[in-house]
């Protein structure tokens, strides 16, 4: 019964990892079946003898304590941050959502204290199955469906945010060994995909650092290189495929400033004064000028707000802040900060700005110190991302970026 409890405990982190790909409202329910394996086994190992002595459990990695160390810190400052807000409802509604900041680490600790190295063995190959399936999926569907725009941006990503899934993939080209030809097809697979989903922030991380990746190992002469090279250029036969005009937005808004327009305010009697005139500066519209307007938007209520606004106050303050700047597009969409330092440094000032940074620069550091190749590529990713997107706002966010960051950080020196 030992070895059955055990075998069930080891599959709990490949469970959720190999559906949390599939639809983001499924990972509540596989974390229930985890925590509910959790609290069995924990029972039945004070049944009917004593549990395992401490000495047989090995202590945990530096690296885990510190990221799960951060996480905890992070979601304390949410629960303070209820202090000061005015929206609780929202508040309380963030702290649900975040929830996994500390059931997650828990979960892996435990995992760890019982099954020691074995505790994560089968998450990565989970959660490659996991990511396979969903774009076999997704592009049956796109097929089946004879509707065009199933086959590319969030027609393609169906449940979740290209953005989100355009980070998860990232990790595709580092799940594999290459010594089966099988597993270029799938990163050349994965590349068109990721072109297909049409997220400018998914096109320049994954594509800089599969590149970035390839030329070091064909350089060394390791395995993968050329086939990472190779898949950025199906990444860009993609993009090119399904950009729809997004990259030319992006051009065009770097390119071309922004333009005052006449607005007619008042029509006045001819015989009085003639038409009466207000020169405005039109604000762009589009994503990328969208995030910046959040970015600016957010800069504005952190200095006029160094302790932040609180945990549930930070669309609030966005919103208040795009009225006085114009920003018309943004206020439209109710956009959050676009960023996960920005998100931090509005809701808890330069505190909860400094905290976050910590976190991660921290966690670069040791997965760089410690060699784990695999905690080191999704903090450089999850960082890359978090720049201009708020990754822990959404439960398609705040799962992965736990259990990925905490079993990472649980493996010994990830895969190379």
């Amino acid at each position: 019964m030992s070895k059955f409890r055990n075998t069930l405990l080891k599959a709990m982190p490949a469970f959720v990892a190999g559906t949390m790909t599939w639809n983001p409202r499924w990972s509540s329910l596989t974390l229930l079946v985890w925590g509910l394996v959790v609290v069995g086994d924990a029972l039945a190992e004070n049944w009917p003898g004593p549990p395992r002595p401490k000495s047989d459990r090995k202590p945990l990695p530096t690296a885990f304590l510190w990221f799960a160390g951060g996480s905890g810190l992070v979601y304390a400052l949410l629960a303070l941050g209820l202090l000061w807000t005015e929206n609780a409802e929202s508040g309380w509604f963030a702290l649900e959502v975040k929830a996994s900041m500390v059931l997650l680490p828990s979960l892996c600790a435990y995992q760890w204290h019982r099954l020691g190295n074995e505790a994560f063995r089968w998450l990565p190959h989970a959660l490659l199955a996991g990511l396979i399936v969903f774009m076999v999926w997704r592009i049956g569907y796109a097929t089946a469906s004879g509707d065009p725009t199933a086959w590319r941006y969030d027609g393609l990503a169906g449940p979740f945010h290209p953005t989100y899934m355009g980070l998860y993939l990232l990790l595709v080209a580092w799940l594999m060994t290459y010594e089966r030809r099988w597993h270029g097809f799938v990163l050349a697979f994965a590349g068109l995909f990721v072109g297909l989903l049409a997220s400018k922030a998914a096109w320049l991380v994954v594509g800089t650092m599969w590149f970035a990746e390839g030329a070091r190992r064909c350089v060394g002469r390791r395995p993968g290189g050329m086939a990472m090279i190779l898949s950025v250029g199906f990444l860009c036969a993609g993009a090119w495929w399904g950009d729809g005009g997004r990259w030319s937005e992006f051009a065009g808004h770097l390119n071309a400033p922004s333009k005052p327009v006449t607005h007619v305010e008042s029509q006045l009697p001819q015989e009085q004064s003639g038409s009466q005139h207000i020169t405005q500066t039109k604000r762009k519209s589009g994503s990328t000028a969208g995030r910046l307007q959040a970015w600016e938007a957010s800069m504005a209520v952190v200095f006029a707000s160094p302790f932040g606004v609180g945990t549930g106050d930070v669309t609030d303050a966005m919103c208040d802040a795009y009225r006085v700047q114009g920003a018309d597009y943004a206020l439209k969409k109710r956009m959050n900060p676009h960023s996960v330092w920005l998100q931090m440094a509005v809701s808890h000032g330069w505190l909860g700005l400094l905290v976050m940074l910590m976190w991660w620069m921290g966690t670069l550091y040791l997965a760089y110190q410690k060699e784990n190749i695999l905690l080191l590529v999704w903090s450089i990713g999850w960082v890359l991302n978090g720049t201009i997107e708020s990754l822990l706002e959404l439960q398609q966010g705040v799962v992965p970026t736990l259990l990925l960051g905490c079993a990472f950080a649980l493996l010994p020196k990830g895969k190379s």
